[in-house]
């Protein structure tokens, strides 16, 4: 596959938007909105301005309210924690599994309490978190399940994609992604309930539809009817994004061929963990994490870190677990000062050993192999060097 992020037919659909001068929310929209729900096998699909914004409005879909608590994933970007504070809930950290980075399902359970209004989990690196026990601990509960799926596009859970796996499911198209747009996001959900008041909390609140309308005045009348935000995607971003899915199918499977390249260079390697993930899962590959499993490493992994990206690798480390950032530890639970220990100690560990390898799907075999090549020497140097007798 050649090492190009944007075809020319991606090039073209953005020309033809441009020619239309039409750049609000419209008819690419609504076209990019039905054929995700068709490809990802949903009833309804709801476009917004960004990832961080489709959790937002799902909170609010599901009437979180202040005082509220919502479990989550420490492993995870900040902005569904953020999204909680918005509306003025309490987050609650459950621990994650440390081979994989995905919320523990049995933790979230047993942090469930009559304050819970809702679960917010995330898929790490695009690899299924396992749902059903989630799903089975607040059946017949008014609790909401919302998950993050940045980057998971693709991924399945027991034979059935992600997207249908949870009340309201969010996609972004941010960097690094399957579908880019520069920013954007999906909503995947199965309840027509939902759609509709998505649909309203990222376009301001603002109701146009006749037979939703609370007066008939005239055909130009539309109502604010509840307070909502400016989240809608562009025309642009659509047209880009509906372009890139016509050939998600070719992306899925490159990131799990350049995968499989890192797993059969690294599994081998004692001082390494490769990705895991359950038997009935398949992974999207939204990102590739690669875990230090000896301590001489992780105490190294500065170095590591430093001397991969003075080669040339576009190396990362995600997640800093939320909790451990600043605004969270003046901001968080009530009960903080009471807290003695970590809040979820496997996901510390977990961000300790992780080291992301760059995965994107323009990457051609012949930029995989030196990524391959200068992990290998970088990690066996540093470990002979720290075993030396």
């Amino acid at each position: 596959m050649p090492s190009k992020l944007f075809t020319d037919e991606d090039k073209n659909a953005l020309l033809s938007v441009l020619q239309s001068e039409k750049l609000h929310l419209g008819e690419q929209v609504n076209k990019f909105e039905q054929a995700f729900a068709d490809y990802v096998g949903v009833k309804h699909a709801v476009a917004v301005s960004s990832a961080a914004a489709g959790l937002h409005i799902s909170l609010l879909a599901a009437a979180v309210g202040p005082s509220e608590e919502v479990i989550v994933s420490p492993i995870a970007p900040v902005a569904g924690p953020n999204a909680v504070f918005y509306q003025k809930g309490v987050n609650t950290f459950a621990d994650v599994d440390p081979s994989t980075g995905n919320v523990d399902a049995k933790d979230v359970v047993a942090r469930i309490n009559d304050k819970t209004k809702a679960v917010l989990v995330h898929h790490y690196a695009g690899n299924p978190c396992d749902l059903q026990p989630v799903l089975d601990g607040v059946k017949d509960r008014d609790i909401a399940v919302i998950v993050d799926a940045s980057h998971g596009l693709g991924a399945q859970y027991r034979g059935r994609s992600v997207a249908s796996w949870g009340d309201m499911v969010v996609f972004s198209f941010g960097p690094g992604n399957h579908i880019y747009t520069g920013d954007g996001g999906m909503i995947a959900t199965n309840s027509a309930d939902l759609a509709q008041w998505l649909r309203m909390f990222r376009d301001e609140g603002l109701v146009k539809d006749p037979h939703l309308l609370t007066k008939d005045i005239g055909l130009w009348h539309y109502e604010m009817q509840d307070l909502g935000y400016a989240y809608r995607m562009t025309e642009l971003q659509a047209a880009l994004g509906l372009s890139q899915l016509e050939r998600i199918d070719q992306i899925i499977q490159r990131r799990t061929a350049i995968a499989y390249q890192y797993n059969d260079a690294f599994g081998a390697l004692p001082q390494l963990q490769i990705p895991q993930w359950q038997p009935d899962t398949i992974p999207a590959w939204g990102m590739y994490p690669l875990q230090l499993k000896s301590a001489e490493l992780v105490t190294a992994k500065r170095k590591i870190f430093a001397e991969l990206k003075a080669s040339g690798i576009d190396v990362d480390v995600q997640y800093y677990p939320v909790f451990s950032h600043p605004y969270y530890l003046w901001a968080g639970h009530p009960d903080i000062c009471t807290l003695e220990g970590s809040r979820a100690p496997k996901a510390e560990e977990f961000y300790q050993r992780v080291l992301l390898l760059p995965i994107n799907h323009s990457l051609a075999d012949r930029e995989i192999k030196p990524i391959i090549d200068t992990t290998y020497q970088v990690i066996n140097k540093i470990f002979n060097k720290q075993n030396r007798p």
